[in-house]
Order: C-alpha cells, then sequence, then structure tokens
C-alpha cells in the first residue's frame, strides 16, 4: 500500500518539475512512513540526522501515528498529507512491474494491535468505474500483473454498506457481491495479464466469494489470509472476530474448492500475556496448514490501539526465539 502511495506521491512530484533523484544526489526526500510497526519508525531517525547534516529537505507523509508526528516535529521535519481526495484519481508514476491498484483505504476492524484506523481513517471504497479505467490503462501499456489492494479487500462496495459492521458477525451476511463484481469483471478484460489482491480477512469470506475464486482464470491460485495467531485466547484479545476452529475449516474449505492453492498468512509472536503453550498452539496450527510463506512479526505496541494498554511483558529475546521458530518452519 505504501508503495502504491509512493507511485501517486512520485507522480505529484514530477509535475512540479522535480526529476527522481538517487538518496545521495536528491535536495528534496520525502519519507512515505508507517506507524504499523516500531522498526519501521526507527529506520527513519536513523537516516534523519544525516540527511539534515547534508541539507536536504525532508517531507513526513504516510501512515504516521499523531505521537509520532509530534516527535518528528520536534526535530524539525513537518508532516504531510498528499492523500486528499483526488489522490486515487492521480495516474501513477509505475516504479515497479507490478501494477498496485488500490480499490480501498482505511479499515473498520479495529484489531487491537493495529495502527491501521488511526493512520489511514475508516474504510472508504473507490468507485468501480475509476478502478477499471486505471486497470485498463495498465493493460494496455503492457502491465503483465494487477494487484488490487485494500486493508480488507473482501469489504469493498460499489455502493454503501449493505449492512452495518457488527462484533459478532454471525448476527448479519457476510455480503462480498461487490467485491465479486469486481473481480469477474477484471478477469473479463481481454489481455495476457495476472489479477491478484492483499489482503482478506478471514472473519468475513463468504462461500460466494471462495466459489468466485475457483472461477476465475487471471488469478494464479495465490491467497494471502492473516492468521495471527493460533490460540483462541490471544485471537479473541486480538479483536480477531474467529477462533482457530473456524480459521482451520475456512482453510479446509478453500483447499477442497481450489485445486494447487498457494497459501501465504501473517503472524505476531509474543503479543501481550502470549504463554508458551499459547505460542506452541500458533506452531501446531501452522504444522497442519503447511502455509508457503509466512510475514512474521515480533510484537510491537502502537500508542492509541487497544493493545497498548496491555503490559507488554514478552521478553525481546523470547519474540526473537518464537520468531525463528516460525521462520524456520515456515520460511526456510
Amino acid at each position: 500500500m505504501n508503495l502504491a502511495d509512493s507511485e501517486r506521491i512520485a507522480a505529484i512530484l514530477e509535475r512540479q518539475g522535480y526529476k527522481a533523484a538517487t538518496e545521495k544526489e536528491a535536495d528534496l526526500i520525502v519519507v512515505n512512513a508507517c506507524s504499523v510497526r516500531q522498526k519501521a519508525v526507527d529506520r527513519i531517525w536513523g537516516k534523519i540526522k544525516k540527511w539534515q547534516e547534508a541539507g536536504k529537505k525532508i517531507i513526513l507523509t504516510g501512515c504516521v501515528l499523531p505521537l509520532d508526528r509530534k516527535k518528528f516535529a520536534r526535530k524539525g521535519i513537518e508532516y504531510t498529507d498528499f492523500r486528499n481526495e483526488n489522490f486515487f484519481n492521480i495516474i501513477p508514476r509505475n516504479l515497479s512491474p507490478i501494477t498496485y491498484i488500490p480499490i480501498m483505504t482505511g479499515c473498520d476492524n479495529f484489531c487491537s494491535y493495529c495502527a491501521v484506523p488511526y493512520t489511514r481513517g475508516r474504510e472508504v471504497s473507490r468507485p468501480l468505474s475509476d478502478i477499471m479505467r486505471e486497470i485498463k490503462i495498465a493493460v494496455a501499456g503492457g502491465n503483465k500483473e494487477i494487484l488490487l489492494l485494500g486493508q480488507n479487500v473482501n469489504s469493498y462496495k460499489i455502493k454503501k454498506s449493505k449492512y452495518k459492521i457488527q462484533n459478532d458477525k454471525s448476527k448479519c451476511k457476510i455480503d462480498n457481491s461487490d467485491f465479486i463484481e469486481l473481480l469477474k469483471k477484471i478477469d473479463n478484460l481481454p489481455g495476457d495479464f495476472k489479477l491478484n489482491f492483499l489482503s482478506s480477512n478471514p472473519h468475513d469470506m463468504s462461500n460466494e466469494l471462495i466459489e468466485c475464486l475457483a472461477d476465475l482464470k487471471k488469478w494464479p491460485r495465490e491467497l494471502h489470509l492473516a492468521m495471527q495467531s493460533g490460540d483462541d485466547e490471544i485471537l479473541k484479545k486480538m479483536n480477531r472476530r474467529y477462533n482457530s476452529s473456524q480459521y482451520l475449516a475456512l482453510i479446509s474449505k478453500l483447499k477442497t474448492q481450489i485445486s494447487k492453492l498457494r497459501l501465504s498468512t501473517d503472524i505476531i509472536v509474543g503479543f501481550p500475556g502470549e504463554t508458551k503453550t499459547q505460542f506452541n498452539n500458533t506452531v501446531k496450527i501452522c504444522k497442519k496448514i503447511n502455509f508457503d510463506k509466512a510475514y512474521i512479526a515480533q510484537y510491537s505496541p502502537r500508542p492509541g490501539t487497544a493493545a497498548a494498554k496491555l503490559k507488554d511483558d514478552v521478553s525481546p529475546a523470547e519474540k526473537k526465539r518464537r520468531w525463528k521458530i516460525l521462520e524456520n518452519l515456515i520460511n526456510k
């Protein structure tokens, strides 16, 4: 998502007469930051002094929590938000062989550890016509891979949400119809290109969406489905709205209906209060599922989130130990 935003920011700057440069040559450095993990913020602090000593102008933008913005401002780094109401109408300057197409921004899920609703706001979907126009331009230009982006693409809505968001999803029908319509329209476009998307939330993936995926011609049978933990108590603390049995049942359904499916996931180790037994529950479920890839994060509290009020009581050394176990199990 940040790379997709950077491509639009680059286009804005080029319109104003700026030219791309290396970090050493540049007069202006735009830092498109991500406060979702502390490590990403720390990397910026490591470079700012060097840039300032070299006399470079620095602009901070992107997903930056209010507390982080204040800290940067004290160092003379002001925040600029490029993402106004016309931001997604800008044709991006492609910086990658993949064409990134944001279909929505923000999130309504409020997972307890996550900063996204506080940095990107609530869910807003782009008009279907705008998305299709951008994809047609990319395909006409010879692009071979389209990647649809959203914090939770399942809840893409052409019109306003057809159901009220509730904590207990069993009380309302899961409706992926608008996302399904978008996928079918793209899949039916002429041209030799691959279609994929990031990312889906397990708690609202409907049977209808699974049936749609099984029928798509341009989708490469690769699905990213964030699990985060294999322990029910930790999942509840994370406000993930599903338990380990429900996640396993969903994976089983996907593998049954979609042949040769490759699965990737996100996992957080060292969430507040996570015991060794609870971590081992995550290891067990990973062995059952046999993911093709996992993005494993060591938990870091984000100011303003619900989890930040919990005691961060798993030591850095233990977080690293747990990270290594899963890294070796899944990604080695």
